[in-house]
């Protein structure tokens, strides 16, 4: 009666997992983006890292221990352990060969013609990435390059929980994991060159006045917070000089699962995973913000795990272990706030100057886009999967593992959070190139590289921007570009291995560990490759 008991408790648990994940993913195709991407990022404000909290490396080096007891005990057995990491990007920024940066930090937010790094920085003849002018600098007749090398860690400790109903029979398990730590970026802004600012002409920021530069270097120009004129502050997408860094339990993770075959050398057991968001969220007022966890969102998924003993001496304190955990989790719908470009305008959009017409007349306001076009939005991911192997050798009391893990995560999926109109009406504003708002002309056409020179009257291309036509559309699908903020496809391999003492003549086990790693992005792959060391303890009962 028990033994069935236990498989409908488990074909329910598996069951309500997949019903769950097929709703919601049903729902969340019919609400957001659905094209695949892949490749490279670029002008993208957020980087959503391989989080700390989901390393199935770690978690068989912390749940292992729990079949180094050699004896069977009535009821439940398990073990309690922390591991310690930190994790640390590879420099992947240095020489970096154009149109081979995928994996640099530094080429996501920026839209250079060679998705390097690095941008060059002028006037709005179009042979330059970036306008001066757009930044606050001023009509410039000079130039200069702008470039990213940032560095990024994390770093914390993993506390897991592992308790079966039985070591050597079929029978319920439970796991749970709270990693607690911090991630820290430091963007490592740079610049280069003989880019002089120059003053703003009347008009240009204000009505019959000339306005000094904003800032005297496009270092300053990215932090923002400085206004002049009628130019407002740019308060989103700013990259600081300092490091910033947040600290986290994130995210509360918990497997209830099923060991459907175990013996006294080997075992396999599958369950629903579940993943609480206790983490934080990206703050759109920075780019490339610490993320600690996954962003918000909860996950629920399924787990697989086992091991099998293939080789043991007479005396049993030598064998060889096979190992496996890997999960596969669907990333529920997660609130946030992201910076958009704007879809006729090319990457990097996001800092053009926009001019205030609402109600047909100039409001004596002038903005970068990136303060109008910052929204809140919905994040989903299919699926993200975490899988690990691992060979573990004991030699009496010392072991050595070697393993392998692999991580993905497919394409996100955006959409704005409220269908019902924005806070701002995006139709109260233009573009404005380089035109000026005492003539009340805009160019609807400008990029962040290319504009036309100030006219007196309108053109093809220069047209009046108090008639409504002329101005960003009130639709937000239609004016702002979605897709391109979507975080790519993303998959990395690692290799890991582990040096562990445990003290087998008492009865708990207790044991200590150090562990090494380093993990590699593919190509054509917007992921970034760390190196990792840690330490690893705990007890078995």
């Amino acid at each position: 009666m028990m033994y069935k008991t236990k498989k409908i408790l488990l074909v329910a648990i598996l069951v309500c997992v997949d019903m769950t994940l097929s709703q919601v993913w049903a729902s969340s195709s019919s609400q957001a983006s659905s094209d695949c991407c892949s490749g490279c990022s670029q002008s993208q404000n957020l980087w959503q890292p391989h989080a700390f909290s989901i390393s199935m490396s770690r978690e068989i080096l912390l749940e292992k221990s729990a079949w180094t007891i050699e004896y069977d005990t009535e009821g439940w057995f398990g073990t309690f352990g922390v591991g310690f990491d930190y994790i640390k990007s590879l420099d992947a920024n240095t020489n970096c060969e154009p149109k081979k940066c995928c994996t640099s930090m530094g080429s996501i937010p920026f839209w250079s013609a060679d998705q390097s790094n690095q941008m060059t920085i002028g006037d709005n003849s179009g042979l330059y990435d970036l306008d001066a002018y757009q930044m606050g600098l001023g009509p410039v007749t000079t130039n200069g390059t702008v470039r990213l090398d940032p560095t990024t860690y994390q770093m914390g400790g993993d506390f897991l929980l592992y308790a079966g109903e039985y070591r050597t029979e079929y029978g319920f398990f439970f796991k749970l994991n709270a990693p607690v730590g911090m991630t820290c970026v430091y963007p490592r802004i740079s610049h280069a060159g003989d880019l002089v600012p120059q003053p703003y002409l009347s008009g240009e920021l204000e009505a019959g006045e000339e306005i000094d530069p904003l800032y005297l270097t496009i270092k300053e120009a990215f932090a923002g917070g400085n206004s002049a004129g009628d130019l407002v502050a740019m308060n989103y997408g700013t990259i600081v000089f300092k490091k910033t860094s947040e600290m986290k339990l994130g995210d509360l993770a918990a497997t209830i699962g099923y060991n459907f075959y175990a013996d006294e050398t080997k075992h396999i057991g599958a369950g629903a995973h579940f993943t609480a968001p206790t983490g934080n969220k990206a703050n759109p007022v920075y780019v490339l913000d610490p993320i600690f966890g996954r962003n918000g969102h909860w996950a629920v998924g399924f787990e697989i795990m086992g091991h099998w003993r293939v080789w043991e001496s007479e005396q049993c304190a030598r064998y060889v272990e096979l190992w496996f955990d890997g999960i596969a989790d669907h990333l529920f719908r997660s609130e946030q706030s992201r910076s958009f470009d704007l879809k006729a305008n090319g990457l990097g959009s996001k800092y053009l100057l926009l001019a205030n017409y609402a109600n047909n007349t100039y409001q004596n306001e002038i903005t970068n886009a990136v303060n109008v076009i910052t929204l809140p939005i919905t994040s989903v991911f299919n699926i993200e999967g975490n899988a690990a192997a691992m060979v573990d050798v004991h030699w009496d009391r010392w072991s050595l593992g070697l393993g392998y893990e692999a991580w993905g995560r497919t394409c996100e999926k955006l959409s704005i959070a409220c269908p019902c109109p924005l806070a701002i009406d995006l139709n109260n504003y233009a573009i404005l190139g380089r035109q000026n708002v005492v003539n009340g002309l805009c160019q609807p056409t400008a990029t962040i590289g290319k504009s036309e020179d100030v006219a007196t009257v309108a053109t093809d291309t220069i047209v009046d921007a108090t008639n409504p036509k002329n101005r960003l559309p009130s639709d937000a699908y239609k004016a702002i570009n979605i897709d391109g903020q979507r975080a790519h496809a993303a998959y990395t391999n690692k290799v890991f291995g582990q040096i562990a003492y445990t003290c087998t003549y008492i009865d708990c086990k207790p044991y200590v560990a150090i562990s090494g790693g380093a993990e590699f992005s593919m190509k054509k792959n917007s992921a970034v490759s760390f190196w990792n060391i840690g330490a690893q303890g705990g007890v078995a009962f």
